[in-house]
């Protein structure tokens, strides 16, 4: 993974990093089930480890999630083991808890391979929903979510992206980048309680 992976498209004629900043994605992650070890970007450094000088080498997961707010870790952790099993749609809604004490709340999406999978990698994003928030949402969203287009489509995206690991293309990893931005934002649009609200 780039070690600022959102940084890296500033330039370009779409601002895809103002485009990202607006819609609240934070950083992005990787996870690797041979060493079971986590590579943060410098935004999900700061957010999930606490120290942005993290961003870039792979690390525990302990150390990936230690700013995870304690209340959340453990359902949390649970959550990841279950998809981490059978490989797939990995999706959470969550605290985190700053050194500073700043309490944010983070929608947590990805696919990651099954641990006894070929595959290599697993990739993810992280976005902050702070502000929309709803009081009565369960931290840890249901692992079970309802197909519907938006979600299948940013599954098979999240596929194509895993399946250009190693491809040194980087137009082809920028349009892959753009579409899952556009379908993270129209799931970000739907109306709360919809299909593709939950499934995101």
């Amino acid at each position: 993974m780039v070690v600022d992976a959102i940084k890296r498209t500033r330039g370009l004629p779409v601002d895809l990093s103002a485009a990202l900043d607006a819609s609240g994605v934070i950083g992005a992650w990787s996870w690797s089930p041979r060493t079971d070890q986590c590579t943060l970007d410098a935004g999900a450094a700061e957010v999930l480890a606490g120290d942005p000088g993290l961003a870039g080498r792979p690390i525990p997961l302990e150390i990936a999630r230690s700013c995870i707010h304690p209340e959340d870790r453990p359902a949390l952790v649970r959550h990841f083991q279950a998809v981490c099993e059978r490989g797939g749609l990995f999706v959470a809604q969550y605290r985190t808890l700053s050194p500073s004490g700043q309490v944010r709340w983070i929608l947590d999406r990805g696919r990651v391979p099954a641990r006894a999978s070929t595959r290599r990698i697993g990739h993810g994003l992280i976005i902050d929903v702070t502000d929309n928030r709803l009081d009565d949402a369960p931290s840890i969203l249901p692992p079970v979510e309802p197909l519907d287009a938006l979600s299948v489509a940013i599954d098979r995206a999240l596929e194509c992206r895993d399946a250009l690991e190693g491809v040194a293309d980087s137009e082809l990893q920028l349009l892959i980048d753009m579409l899952l931005l556009r379908l993270g934002q129209s799931i970000a649009k739907a109306p709360a309680g919809t299909g593709a609200r939950r499934g995101h």
